[in-house]
């Protein structure tokens, strides 16, 4: 059982909510429409997160916040009870640094949301996150049930033919000669880990669903996101997606 407070599914830390900034809400009325929703649904507070990829998506931060007030206005005008704070999904690859110069935080202990992409190399990665907790940020990884470099490491029982999951709980080496998983170093370092709503709905699979059911139950989540993007089914997405977080935190 994740040994988290209830309150956690009334902070949204991952949410494409702002208008026309990236592939999330398209009008400031879709925007108004999932604030709507999220609120139902229980959330009192939303990060916004756009995307921030080098090349597609290369909004400053100032823009962001910029943005994230117009929206706050316009949801106070609205008498919508939601309050957001300015953020950012950010990519991870060798032009993170140039965006981080002046980072858009989640919360004041530091907390940055960065997305690793299935290809990314285990060395940039790593060095990477190591930088950022030197210089006082601290890593939130979204979606990593979502993320095969993240898998839970396993090993083949012979005897059982069963796989022998082999951290307790992300901390123990796949053996005496190997290295620890990516996902044990992320941790040892203090990086804290974001589960998507929509993994625990099946959005994205059964395989990632899964994933995202060991993760929970092994404690790893610290936060929990909706990462929406439009109005359309989110309602349906997050009651089908919060029901099972509901039972186990």
């Amino acid at each position: 059982m994740v040994q988290k407070d209830v309150a956690t599914l009334t902070f949204d830390s991952h949410c494409h909510l702002l208008p026309g900034i990236d592939d999330g809400a398209a009008t400031m009325e879709e925007s108004l429409e999932m604030a709507r929703v999220l609120v139902a649904a229980g959330f009192t507070t939303v990060c916004c997160t756009p995307h921030l990829i080098k090349g597609v998506y290369d909004s400053t931060s100032a823009e962001i916040r910029i943005l994230t007030a117009e929206l706050q206005n316009a949801i106070v005008q609205e008498s919508i009870p939601l309050q957001l704070v300015a953020g950012a999904e950010y990519y991870l690859d060798e032009y993170l640094p140039d965006f981080l110069k002046d980072p858009l935080l989640l919360d004041e202990s530091h907390l940055l949301l960065v997305e690793i992409q299935n290809n990314a190399d285990i060395k940039l990665v790593q060095d990477t996150f190591f930088r950022m907790k030197s210089s006082g940020l601290t890593p939130l990884i979204a979606h990593p049930e979502r993320c095969r470099l993240l898998s839970l490491p396993e090993e083949c029982d012979d005897r059982k033919g069963l796989m022998v999951r082999l951290l307790s709980p992300f901390t123990a080496r796949h053996s005496q000669t190997k290295e620890p998983s990516l996902l044990s170093y992320l941790q040892s370092i203090g990086c804290q880990f974001q589960g998507d709503i929509g993994s625990f709905a099946g959005l994205y699979g059964d395989r990632v669903r899964a994933q995202a059911n060991s993760f929970l139950q092994a404690g790893l989540y610290t936060h929990f996101g909706s990462d929406a993007h439009h109005s359309r089914h989110l309602a349906d997405l997050l009651r089908n997606g919060m029901s099972p977080l509901k039972n186990n935190i």
